[in-house]
């Protein structure tokens, strides 16, 4: 195909505009609109620090959408509350997703999966977009079929709203069914000190202003102890993975979860 027409939500955050200055340097790749609740009427390339590219900033995702020929992809950086009125419009009006919001319910991904497929879209919802956080909860669930003890310890900056990240809760739904032997429990529990319960799988959340992400996963034996760790120290780690899925969206109708869903 051609030219993969982008709008970029949640343009003005720090992830929006890491988005906006990846996709910026790919030649198959066109942001043909920005959204955000701030920063509106600012053309994307200042936001960057970039030369201006007559693309501006605007308020409201549907009126920008009616403007623009499909097909388009939608690249959300928001939050849950905000993903939850954006998809919606988004998939109505006939608009591919790529989705990396986290902390939304199972009915919130099921109601996008229906009108994904009613409008005969694709829709991706990743909790993290670095192929090397994916590899690596690739590895915590094949060794937790051997080492049955785990704790998963995950470092974000202080402004991340939802605790234990996504990435994480991830990582332990992966390696229950290697490490609880007694079924799944629903939902996080909180202990004390020992930070919160998954499925009998300890996450502990760090908060700090210094971190972007990062997540260490501890595995217990006999006598022995390993231990896995993914850092990214940039938003720019991101990038390639979900340059794949907007490339990649185009393939599918309704609503696939995580870039290992999708990574050939």
């Amino acid at each position: 195909m051609g030219l993969i027409n982008t709008v970029i939500v949640g343009a003005c955050g720090k992830m929006g505009k890491e988005v906006i200055r990846g996709f910026s340097q790919c030649n198959d790749i066109k942001i043909v609109g920005a959204v955000d609740v701030s920063g509106i009427g600012c053309d994307i390339g200042d936001l960057i620090q970039a030369r201006p590219v007559g693309i501006q900033v605007s308020g409201d995702l549907g009126e920008l959408l009616d403007r623009l020929e499909r097909p388009v992809v939608v690249v959300d950086f928001t939050n849950k509350d905000a993903a939850r009125k954006n998809v919606p419009i988004a998939l109505n009006k006939g608009a591919s997703v790529v989705l990396g919001t986290t902390g939304l319910s199972q009915a919130d991904l099921e109601a996008f999966d229906g009108l994904a497929r009613k409008s005969g879209v694709g829709m991706l919802i990743a909790p993290n977009f670095s192929f090397g956080a994916v590899l690596m909860m690739k590895m915590a669930r094949e060794i937790s079929r051997y080492l049955n003890q785990a704790e998963i310890i995950e470092y974000h900056n202080e402004k991340k709203l939802d605790s234990p990240s996504g990435t994480a809760i991830a990582t332990a739904r992966g390696m229950k069914e290697n490490i609880v032997a007694n079924g799944s429990v629903n939902g996080v529990k909180e202990d004390g000190s020992r930070g919160a319960d998954y499925n009998g799988i300890r996450i502990h959340s760090v908060r700090l202003k210094s971190l972007v992400a990062h997540q260490e996963v501890l595995f217990s034996g006999c006598g022995e102890l390993l231990t896995i760790r993914h850092d990214s120290f940039s938003r720019e780690s991101f990038i390639p993975g979900i340059l794949m899925a907007v490339r990649k969206v185009y393939g599918w109708q309704g609503l696939k979860i995580g870039l290992e869903s999708i990574m050939d």
